[in-house]
């Protein structure tokens, strides 16, 4: 669905993403990193706002840059992070007009506006002036305006930005949704780590301009999980405890249990320090990393 190679964006001389090379599948893909990272410039490089000034990319099947870039546009629906609905306008209105610039006829986009609006749960309200919506109901506009032409991938920015508790968890549902039902990709760019780890099966970490992670989230663990309870069958001795920081990081030590970093990502590393030392390590478990370890080893200086 995504593969880039190589991939440059510049603006002027400021260099926004360099070297970016992946290759994703269809599904849910979430895009991390901190302010600054190149988030923006990835979106925006994506809807062929911007052109790479080197190496080459491919957006469902479309290279970057192509002279076609606006028929790639009516295949992908973009729900911005801003604000930009018109006020005196209804919701109904305004899904039906976004689903003409999207290439659809007038009577094609009609239709779907009422479709789209009913998906999002806003169809006994379509009708209203978007004035006297909520955040969450003006969130979901913006979505329904995505979705309204059918698109293959849809690019979500901030889609939860502004919400309550209860509003973010009707937009995740959504976004599953999305992906369950109208069988479209979904490319989440959040800040929020809860809300990706939710939803994605897939994610892409940047920091700087650069890939530090992607992949899938269960792959991503795996390769960047360190963290271990040790047991050994014998209480430890204290010299051999103090030899424990070989290993990597003693996070906690609590009845004859260590809870370790380990600075060798081959957990085979543990039972070598074991036997050269007349341990006898018998438990090796790993502690499954929430996303935001994940992240931050993901960026944690090499």
């Amino acid at each position: 669905m995504l593969a880039f190679e190589d991939l440059e964006v510049r603006y002027g001389p400021v260099v926004a993403l360099r070297g970016v090379t992946l290759e994703l599948e269809p599904g849910i893909i979430g895009l991390l990193g901190p302010n600054g990272s190149g988030k923006s410039t990835l979106l925006k490089t994506l809807l062929g706002l911007l052109r790479p000034a080197g190496g080459r990319g491919e957006v469902l099947g479309v290279p970057l840059g192509a002279p076609d870039a606006a028929k790639l546009r009516s295949r992908i629906g973009y729900m911005p992070e801003y604000d930009a609905l018109i006020e005196d306008a209804s919701a109904y209105e305004q899904v039906a007009f976004w689903g003409e610039l999207s290439g659809l006829s007038a009577r094609q986009a009609r239709d779907r506006a009422h479709e789209a609006l009913y998906f999002v749960g806003l169809d006994e309200s379509r009708y209203r002036n978007v004035s006297g919506y909520s955040t969450g109901m003006r969130q979901r506009v913006k979505l329904a305006q995505a979705l309204v032409h059918s698109p293959d991938l849809v690019i979500l920015d901030e889609p939860t930005n502004g919400l309550d508790p209860e509003g973010r968890t009707r937009m995740l549902d959504l976004v599953l949704k999305v992906r369950a039902e109208l069988d479209t990709s979904v490319l989440l760019a959040s800040h929020l780590l809860q809300d990706v780890e939710r939803v994605a099966d897939q994610l892409v970490i940047l920091d700087k301009g650069e890939v530090k992670a992607a992949g899938s989230m269960a792959g991503l663990r795996r390769m960047l999980a360190r963290r271990f309870e040790l047991r050994f069958l014998d209480p430890l001795r204290p010299d051999q405890e103090a030899e424990l920081g070989q290993l990597g990081t003693v996070l906690e030590a609590r009845n004859g249990l260590y809870d370790l970093e380990l600075a060798d990502p081959d957990p085979v590393a543990a039972f070598r320090w074991a036997q050269a030392r007349g341990a006898t390590l018998v438990q090796l478990t790993p502690r499954h990393d929430r996303l935001d370890e994940v992240l931050i080893r993901a960026l944690r200086p090499a």
